[in-house]
């Protein structure tokens, strides 16, 4: 049985605003050989100073080569927030995931969520490794969120919602570790970004980001 764990994302975020800065993170776990997997993606962020809130998905997938260079995955997610002064939640969804290497070497990864509470939403994520050098490289990176109907409560409308973009610049030292320097841009889009207004919440948010990227074998 083989394993593989991957920080692709361990990183300090400076917002750009006035909002308070962010730690995030994303992960990539696996176990198991070359058709049969268990896969972790963990990912969140964290605001550390006063206000203090967590907020994190965490995949659990069984993953299943069906092709060169393409799985095909099912499981569950798991994702909570916490708020200080506030009541914690969290929540369940199935999930149903297709991810692997687009002509172009792009990094796919698009998961279909089903809730709990039977809302449907899905997740685009778009990654390139562009190599400047052989140690130094540039990853631009896209993710794009849809929901198949409003959800009240988390004040998101139907159609696209979210875009996150970004881009980093990293240094490797060696394969499996490298610190990097980048910026990312978060907005929420369309009846989103109106019903976060009405919320009193800025839908756009800008970082400058300096973190480490880690693999361990």
């Amino acid at each position: 049985m083989l394993f593989f764990f991957l920080w692709d994302q361990l990183e300090y975020r400076i917002d750009g605003k006035d909002a308070p800065d962010q730690l995030g993170w994303e992960a990539n776990v696996w176990f198991g050989g070359d058709f049969n997997r268990l896969v972790i993606k963990p990912e969140g962020e964290a605001v550390l100073e006063d206000g203090r809130s967590v907020e994190s998905e965490t995949d659990v997938m069984y993953s299943r080569l069906v092709a060169p260079f393409w799985s095909l995955q099912a499981g569950a997610q798991y994702a909570n927030e916490w708020q200080q002064g506030a009541d914690y939640s969290d929540s369940w969804s199935a999930a149903l995931a297709i991810q692997g290497l687009a002509p172009g070497k792009f990094e796919v990864d698009a998961t279909g969520y089903v809730s709990e509470d039977g809302d449907f939403t899905s997740q685009l994520e778009l990654e390139y490794d562009w190599r400047i050098t052989q140690r130094f490289v540039a990853q631009p990176r896209a993710e794009l969120t849809v929901a198949f109907q409003d959800i009240a409560e988390r004040n998101v409308g139907a159609g696209l919602s979210e875009v996150v973009t970004g881009l980093r610049f990293r240094y490797e030292f060696m394969r499996e570790l490298a610190p990097y320097l980048g910026v990312r841009y978060a907005a929420r889009v369309f009846e989103s970004a109106d019903r976060s207004r009405s919320a009193g919440i800025d839908p756009t948010r800008f970082f400058v980001v300096g973190g480490l990227r880690a693999a361990f074998l």
